[in-house]
């Protein structure tokens, strides 16, 4: 038997590929019957919402490859070949695009994949982000993986022209999310709530029926007289007509030959669907661990400030994207031997108002952490030229300086020179402890 014939398709936790390929594949049916892939999740404006703020949010931070120096601070690497594919990653895409599209993936379908496109000398030099819908895993005898992409299209199939049908995992970017019976494959998130998102689905294409037809449930026109099919027919359809659409709604209805209304179903109000909407908001937003202020829905007994929400949604949520993204990279490019790490900035993200923002600054400079001109940098403001001075407590004195008695007065008891205020100065107040000739 051949080596190709040999490899045998990976399955997480499902006993075979047709068993798979229902639950996780590139559609699943909901118990409710509803079909449910990457398109028509993000059908469902909760999912859209948390899909496009959690990827945002990510694309959004700048990332640079860093290395520590001797003195406990970090300087990014420029000349590093990995800094420069994080900025521009393809031909085609920026950086906040490619992070997008890779985190869309992984929300959805628990996995994103990028080929890695390396030159002559087995550099890196691009990543191109596939559909995970196209991507296959396959295991060998010895244990190697490989992974194949379908190809779509013209442009996708010329730049990966130089790779092989089975492309060797060193040579792939894979993030996975939670897995739960195979190391190989992230869980799809979709196709694990695919019942939740496919009640959404069905709630929201219930609504819309609904307000086709004027927010009324079906029903029958009754009468006692006996009607010809003709008359029937043209009695519905004029019916139809007259009733259906938003155009009519709360239009009113001259009956003829003693027909009469009887609806067959409660009416919207009594199925409560509204409600029942937002309970699917927050069923769905608890999937994608979203806070609800993030979604438009805000909680007022929740006792916490936008800026107290914001950061705990950073700590327990967006943190752990980021650090799926860092210690991938790592990992992959064995970049711990080089001595240098990938990390995001994440001040942007925590920006505060003005007000709050200089009060840390100031806490900052004055605990002797921060320079004045890390303070204006942060706020995107030119350097001075006396800003790098690191201050200590001593009135604002510069670090070192070593104080002589009382400093709480100005001139020469301070500075040691000659100065207005000082001693030997008419005008300056008489001190009694002061030495006399």
């Amino acid at each position: 038997m051949g080596f190709w014939s040999r490899i045998r398709y990976v399955i997480t936790g499902k006993s075979t590929v047709d068993d798979w390929w229902a639950e996780y594949g590139p559609q699943a049916s909901s118990v409710g019957g509803m079909i449910v892939n990457q398109v028509t999740a993000l059908k469902v404006s909760t999912v859209l919402a948390c899909v496009a703020i959690r990827s945002e949010d990510v694309a959004k931070l700048p990332a640079h490859v860093y290395r520590r120096l001797p003195d406990g601070g970090q300087q990014i690497v420029a000349d590093h070949w990995l800094e420069r594919i994080l900025q521009r990653p393809n031909d085609d895409q920026s950086r906040f695009e490619f992070m997008e599209q890779m985190q869309v993936a992984l929300m959805l379908r628990g996995n994103a994949y990028a080929v890695i496109i390396r030159d002559g000398r087995g550099k890196p030099i691009k990543f191109i982000p596939v559909n995970p819908d196209r991507v296959w895993i396959y295991e060998a005898p010895g244990g190697e993986i490989f992974y194949q992409v379908a190809r779509r299209g013209l442009h996708e199939t010329a730049i990966l022209s130089s790779q092989p049908l089975m492309i060797p995992s060193e040579d792939i970017l894979h993030l996975r999310w939670m897995a739960i019976d195979n190391l190989l494959y992230g869980a799809s998130r979709i196709g694990l709530s695919k019942d939740v998102i496919g009640l959404a689905l069905s709630q929201q294409e219930l609504a819309g029926r609904l307000s086709a037809n004027s927010t009324n449930l079906g029903g029958v026109l009754t009468t006692d007289q006996k009607l010809s099919k003709d008359a029937a027919e043209r009695l519905a359809a004029s019916w139809k007509a007259r009733k259906q659409g938003l155009q009519n709604a709360g239009d009113t209805a001259v009956l003829e030959a003693g027909l009469k209304w009887q609806p067959m179903g409660m009416s919207a109000r009594d199925a409560e669907l509204v409600a029942s909407r937002l309970a699917q908001v927050q069923e769905i937003a608890r999937l994608y661990r979203m806070p609800m202020h993030k979604l438009g829905v805000v909680d007022r007994g929740i006792g916490s400030s936008l800026d107290q929400l914001d950061q705990d949604y950073m700590n327990s949520v967006v943190s752990s994207d980021l650090g799926r993204w860092e210690a991938k990279l790592e990992h992959i490019f064995n970049l711990s031997e080089e001595g240098v790490f990938v990390e995001f900035d994440v001040t942007r993200f925590l920006r505060a108002s003005m007000q709050t923002r200089y009060n840390a600054y100031r806490t900052g400079i004055v605990g002797m952490f921060l320079t004045p001109n890390e303070a204006r940098r942060a706020e995107g403001l030119p350097d001075h030229p006396e800003g790098d001075t690191l201050y200590q407590p001593t009135n604002v004195a510069p670090i070192g300086f070593e104080p002589s008695g009382n400093e709480t007065g100005p001139g020469s008891d301070v500075t040691g020179a000659p100065a207005s205020g000082g001693r030997g100065d008419p005008a300056a107040v008489e001190d009694d402890s002061a030495p006399t000739d």
